[in-house]
């Protein structure tokens, strides 16, 4: 994936850093402007997913962007019998409103854009300014 991408930026004429390293715990050398996370939050457990936050957190610049997709997969059934399923997981609004607390991150006003998938599954779209 990391060497398609920077033979995608070079075809165009463009630059960027292309890193491979585990999100949970890689930081920049300097805070960045905005990030897109898309399917990463979703692929991970959701044991991983303070850890992954506060990667994103410290990524970002404080006024920073987060260009997230949330990815909509309730399985009916699955909660009430215990069962975390997945991937991709479930990324319930309200549990992601939770992890992406007031304190440190600005969400805008619902309602959130949806973007259908073929699969029956869709994401909801937000951009998340860290305070």
């Amino acid at each position: 994936a990391c060497e398609l991408s920077s033979a995608r930026l070079q075809s165009i004429g463009a630059q960027a850093d292309v890193v491979l390293d585990d999100v949970l715990t890689w930081r920049p050398p300097t805070p960045v402007d905005a990030v897109y996370e898309q399917t990463c939050l979703c692929a991970l457990h959701p044991r991983h997913w303070r850890a992954y936050v506060a990667s994103l957190a410290a990524w970002l610049r404080p006024g920073g962007v987060l260009l997230a997709m949330l990815a909509q997969r309730p399985r009916p059934g699955a909660v009430a019998e215990g069962l975390i399923e997945g991937p991709p997981y479930h990324t319930d609004i309200h549990a992601a409103r939770a992890l992406f607390d007031d304190d440190a991150w600005q969400w805008p006003a619902p309602p959130y854009p949806r973007v259908d998938h073929p699969n029956g599954m869709h994401e909801l779209g937000l951009l998340i300014r860290r305070r």
